[in-house]
């Protein structure tokens, strides 16, 4: 299979890397705003999960979908015959590039867009774990848990779980995509 890759001589995997990322990326950012502006337009009931969590977990999954998304691209239009080892790292690459290109959007909305979203979720969490009527000492060991949402750990925390989580799962599904869109070397 000839490309406009092979053809300059150059096996590079960035250009299906960057297109699986943009998509898992761009729809993580979307479902998480979206799960933030669900849960705050309920009232808080004291429920541990709610439809809100709901989408933001589904957003996790989703994003799970670039690794397949990204060794597809590969397949057909780089190399379609590649290992399973670089499918995970294709795989892999595409989830770390979409959570930071999912922060970078999220970061965006949040500091330039709508700047009391954060605040107002904040907030409501801490309202939530009211609604609860635990015992005092209880309920401030729940609200303690709660990062606050501006600080440079809860940012960084929340950022490395994407990284690590997102990376493993699109490394899976990348293997699973080498395996779908390949062809075994003859």
């Amino acid at each position: 299979m000839e490309s406009e890759y092979e053809e300059s001589g150059s096996d590079s995997y960035w250009a299906s890397v960057i297109f699986g990322a943009l998509v898992i990326g761009l729809i993580m950012s979307i479902m998480g705003l979206l799960s933030q502006y669900i849960t705050i337009s309920n009232e808080p009931t004291g429920a541990s999960f709610g439809i809100g969590q709901a989408i933001g977990t589904l957003a996790c999954l989703v994003g799970a979908i670039g690794g397949i998304l990204s060794t597809r691209h590969y397949a057909n239009n780089v190399d379609d015959t590649f290992t399973i080892g670089k499918g995970a790292l294709i795989g892999f690459l595409t989830g770390v590039v979409g959570v930071l290109l999912s922060t970078i959007v999220t970061f965006i909305w949040l500091y330039i867009v709508d700047t009391g979203l954060t605040q107002t979720f904040y907030e409501w969490q801490i309202a939530n774990v009211e609604a609860q009527n635990l015992p005092d000492a209880q309920m401030e060991m729940a609200i303690s848990f709660i990062p606050d949402p501006n600080s440079t750990s809860a940012i960084m925390m929340q950022v490395g779980i994407g990284l690590v989580v997102v990376g493993i799962l699109n490394a899976i599904s990348g293997m699973i995509g080498t395996k779908i869109f390949a062809k075994d070397e003859d």
